[in-house]
């Protein structure tokens, strides 16, 4: 039981003093980057949506926008537009050391579990971004947690608080479907399929059906638009591509752990037939999720954050064989947790203060710096409320949304539909201000000239400037700004 790693035991490490401390530092560095840092476009794109409560939206579920609404009544800062990932963070935390202490008693292996979770760059530093994953996370780790009540109970009433928390991680994401295909890989690899006799179960469907009814309702009204998005979004028609495989995977290993990923992975994949319990329930509820994007991504790259709720039971795996290994994998835990811990504050310092002098490789590579999303949409907001501009229209629903959140929905904002792929603002009604007074349009200048040929869509254009961005003492970014008339009233928006 003890390996030594640099004459300190495992238990000396792994243990409940520790973990509370490393959390709390893992939750202190998450309200920092939270705070320092403006908002992605995709979170003022869900703030907006909070701002418009509705039972359901056309990109995604609805939940993220009820999150962010709580957690802004008082203020809309990025703090709090961002909190909920940091309330979640914390049940998480209880949630696991529950779950592991109840399936192996080991506080050693529940510390290990708790620090590989959390010391995951994807959830140490990227995670303070507010998305439906946030949401989603959290109910299926909840309902995943009642599972394992069930099986150790064997009390059938435990279908209707999965199916609840089911229901909660639809409403938020509509891949938390994938918790079903888990749930059935268990019951047929346990031969649990007796549970299909339980009248609790179906009860627990349909209180998941429930929950879920305000998005069906919701695309019933607007032709199944969503679904079909979604559909399309998931799976492309592109043919087939062995090589987003090795790229996906690769992804995955940078988004957990790269040093224990793919040993963590041929282990669940052990687990999934193993005789033991514990071991096949933490399998069948990670692996399976993580190999059905192996097989997506034969048509479409997988997100790197698609799969992340496979993660809750997939870091168990982790923290029972590294932990309670041979003195080589203890130590090989501790370095890639200490890799990981390190890496993820460095590329957090490196989002708020540009610590790494990226220029100095190339420019094309200081302009493709991932990091330069949290930059120039504030500054540029600033510049259009100096002008009291009273409408922007943009190309670009992640344009207009972060114009409408840094100005506060001061500047009403629209999105050209003709050129950009649908969004929810092809659902909303256009703002008045585009009918009866000057604004403005404003486009990101990349390669496409198309965008400043705007005369069949405005009655006036009065100026044209650009408002360019520094940063690594560069222009990374470059935003065209026409002022412009009123909407021309046969201009055809195409709104659903």
């Amino acid at each position: 039981m003890y390996g030594l790693y640099f004459g300190v035991s495992v238990e000396k490490i792994f243990n409940l003093k520790n973990t509370v401390i490393f959390v709390c530092f893992s939750v202190a560095w998450k309200i920092f980057l939270a705070s320092a840092l403006c908002l992605h476009p995709d979170e003022a794109y869900y703030w907006l949506w909070s701002t418009n409560l509705q039972l359901s939206y056309y990109d995604h579920a609805p939940m993220v926008a009820y999150f962010i609404k709580l957690t802004t009544l008082f203020s809309n800062s990025e703090l709090a537009v961002r909190f909920s990932t940091i309330i979640a963070t914390v049940i998480l935390t209880f949630l696991l050391w529950k779950l592991v202490k109840s399936l192996f008693k080991s506080e050693v292996t529940a510390s290990a579990a708790i620090i590989i979770l959390h010391s995951m760059p994807i959830l140490f530093s990227v995670s303070i971004i507010t998305t439906p994953d946030t949401p989603s996370f959290l109910f299926l780790s909840v309902a995943t947690f009642f599972v394992w009540k069930l099986i150790k109970s064997e009390n059938q009433n435990y279908w209707y608080l999965i199916g609840l928390f089911f229901g909660l991680s639809m409403l938020s994401k509509y891949t938390a479907c994938l918790f079903l295909m888990s749930l059935f890989f268990y019951m047929l690899l346990d031969k649990k399929i007796y549970w299909f006799k339980s009248y609790q179960l179906y009860l627990g469907i349909i209180i998941s059906v429930i929950c879920f009814l305000p998005v069906i309702y919701w695309n019933w009204q607007h032709d199944w638009a969503s679904f079909s998005y979604q559909i399309g979004h998931g799976l492309s028609n592109k043919g087939i591509r062995f090589n987003y495989i090795f790229e996906y995977l690769g992804t995955q290993a940078g988004v957990f752990n790269v040093i224990l990923f793919f040993p963590v992975l041929y282990i669940g994949i052990k687990y999934l037939f193993s005789k033991n319990t514990e071991k096949v329930f933490i399998a069948a509820f990670s692996v399976p999720v993580i190999l059905f994007y192996v097989i997506t991504a034969l048509k479409r790259l997988p997100g790197g954050n698609w799969p992340i709720p496979a993660y809750f039971t997939f870091a168990i795996i982790a923290a029972i064989y590294f932990a309670d290994g041979i003195r080589f994998k203890k130590k090989l835990l501790i370095i890639s947790i200490i890799l990981n811990i390190v890496l993820s504050v460095l590329v957090g310092l490196h989002a708020k203060f540009s610590i790494f002098p990226v220029e100095l490789i190339s420019e094309d590579a200081a302009i493709a710096d991932t990091t330069n999303w949290f930059y120039s949409y504030k500054e540029l907001t600033e510049k259009l409320l100096k002008e009291n501009y009273s409408f922007v229209m943009t190309p670009s629903h992640q344009l207009s949304s972060t114009i409408a959140y840094y100005s506060k929905n001061k500047i009403k904002t629209a999105v050209l539909p003709h050129k950009t792929k649908k969004s929810q603002y092809d659902f909303w009604p256009l703002p008045e201000e585009l009918k009866n007074s000057n604004g403005a349009f404003v486009f990101e200048y990349k390669d496409d000239n198309s965008y400043f040929d705007t005369k069949h869509i405005f009655n006036d254009v009065f100026d044209i400037n650009v408002f360019a961005y520094l940063r690594h003492h560069l222009i990374i970014k470059q935003f065209v700004i026409k002022k412009v008339g009123t909407v021309k009233s046969d201009f055809k928006f195409k709104h659903l």
